[in-house]
């Protein structure tokens, strides 16, 4: 890892938030919300962002920088077991989650080219991607087992562009992050200040703070669907950010990025709210004439775009650019929805690279195998698992790889690097230290506080109540659905980690005699 080019601090900043942002704060946090309480739901991952969020990216930022080290070597200098166990746990999960990744990000391109057909989405009433792109009687569906072939050949793009950019480097996504991360920023505002400007725009946002919204928040599957979409915006427990650190500037000020953001990611999730359920509210006004009714209006959005957080957004957006071509310039909101669209396929592309490059640097650290091969033998793998995820009745694996892959064993690895660091090698005082010396904002009693006790009771809760809602879907999915997630989300990671825990504990054995 210490000969690879160093991020300038600007490209760390805009990588970092590429890779954090990603799909999970525009697609991800709508449906989400949309599905598990509105604004209060909204309210509550604001704190786990604060309170877990935050002093768990200082961790892993100021433990990067320090190390400058492979995921699987980072704790090589307390234990070389769990070192090895933990990292090639976290190392096989960025396969995993780029297989479904991959997938969504295949739908921003599909939706790129939904764009070029303006006359789709007014032929269609609206919902144009849930019924043309993933229901049978849609043209992106074939009569063989359902399969949907348009998703299929987005995301076989996806994961070859993938391969491309780690075989002839990744400065290329670098510096498409420069530009299209201010671009994502502001496009989102400038959308979101304009949607209020359309009649029934209100209404959608309105629907947030209905009183009967509270009711979700007394379901488990609320509690932890707020930390698992934390930990998935921040992309904490992947590594990602460990390794962004680690070929970031020497004594960067880790802590002031940290809350950079955290700041940019909760900007970005307030306006895009603004925007998404705005935008509802103003596609369904013209089917309501209680205009003060926002119970209406939440039904109508329900009935319209239905309650899935799959694809809730990938279908409210690109009738909102209908409506903003049809309220101004034709073509204006084809162009801004082609913009939209790009600079969202870029940070998902960043994300999926981010992940992959996480298990490609494993591999390298560990075993004598050429780049080209392991960048190759990881997306052939990719796409062949991937297949799986690309037929009209098991494209709601996406929900449960999230709920495990992304959301339980991102919590786990978390938790077991904290019992481990903080509480087994009692080296949290390391961190502390670092961090004072290089950062602006300092750390002390506080921090070991919440390191040392809140956090890790907070996330001992959160894997309760992860557990028991992925044995509650296993009652409600087809049989084979829970065995494929649990077999992918869980088995596999566990059986990888420990083979090359003893396989590289071996090794240093050999190498010592």
């Amino acid at each position: 890892m210490n000969n690879k080019k160093q991020m300038t601090k600007f490209g760390f900043i805009v990588s970092s938030l590429g890779a954090a942002i990603g799909l999970g704060v525009i697609w991800g946090l709508p449906g989400y919300i949309n599905k598990n309480g509105g604004f209060y739901f909204f309210l509550i991952y604001i704190v786990a962002m604060l309170i877990v969020g935050v002093p768990l990216l200082i961790f892993e930022f100021n433990l990067g920088n320090l190390r400058r080290k492979s995921v699987i070597n980072i704790f090589d200098k307390e234990n070389v077991c769990f070192s090895k166990f933990v990292g090639w746990f976290q190392s096989t999960l960025m396969i995993i989650i780029p297989i479904y990744y991959a997938v969504l990000v295949g739908y921003t391109v599909i939706s790129i080219g939904i764009e070029f057909s303006p006359t789709l989405i007014s032929n269609v009433n609206g919902n144009v991607f849930n019924r043309q792109i993933l229901q049978h009687v849609g043209f992106g569906v074939t009569n063989n087992g359902g399969f949907q072939w348009i998703v299929f050949l987005a995301f076989l793009f996806v994961v070859l562009l993938v391969g491309l950019v780690l075989l002839f480097g990744i400065k290329g996504i670098e510096k498409l992050n420069k530009v299209f991360m201010p671009l994502l920023f502001l496009i989102i505002l400038v959308l979101a200040i304009y949607i209020l400007t359309v009649p029934g725009s209100s209404q959608g946002l309105a629907t947030l703070f209905l009183v009967e919204n509270l009711e979700k928040l007394k379901q488990s599957q609320t509690w932890s669907s707020v930390f698992s979409l934390a930990f998935f915006t921040t992309s904490l427990g992947m590594g990602m950010m460990m390794r962004f650190a680690g070929v970031g500037p020497h004594n960067q000020d880790n802590a002031s990025k940290a809350y950079l953001l955290v700041i940019g990611i909760l900007f970005l999730s307030i306006t895009n709210l603004i925007f998404i359920f705005g935008a509802s509210g103003a596609i369904v006004n013209n089917l309501i004439s209680d205009k003060n009714n926002i119970s209406l209006f939440q039904e109508q959005i329900t009935n319209k775009f239905g309650n899935d957080s799959m694809v809730f957004v990938f279908n409210v957006l690109p009738e909102t650019f209908h409506i903003i071509n049809q309220n101004t310039v034709i073509g204006f909101g084809n162009f801004l929805g082609i913009l939209f669209f790009l600079a969202l396929f870029i940070a998902g592309l960043s994300t999926t690279v981010g992940n992959v490059e996480v298990i490609v640097d494993a591999i390298e650290t560990q075993y004598d195998i050429s780049n080209q091969k392991v960048i190759c033998g990881i997306c052939v793998t990719i796409i062949v698992v991937g297949l799986s995820l690309v037929f009209e009745n098991t494209y709601q694996l996406i929900n449960s790889f999230q709920l495990l892959a992304a959301g339980l064993d991102l919590i786990l690895v978390s938790l077991s690097q904290i019992i481990f660091f903080v509480w087994y090698a009692k080296k949290l005082s390391i961190i502390i230290n670092y961090n004072n010396q290089v950062s602006w904002i300092k750390i002390g009693k506080l921090y070991q506080f919440m390191m040392r006790y809140l956090i890790p009771l907070i996330l001992v809760i959160i894997v309760g109540f992860s557990v028991y809602d992925f044995i509650i879907s296993c009652t409600v999915n087809a049989w084979y659905i829970s065995v494929l997630a649990f077999v992918l989300g869980i088995l596999i990671p566990i059986l990888v980690a420990v083979f090359n825990s003893y396989y590289g504990k071996k090794k240093i054995k050999e190498e010592i005699k």
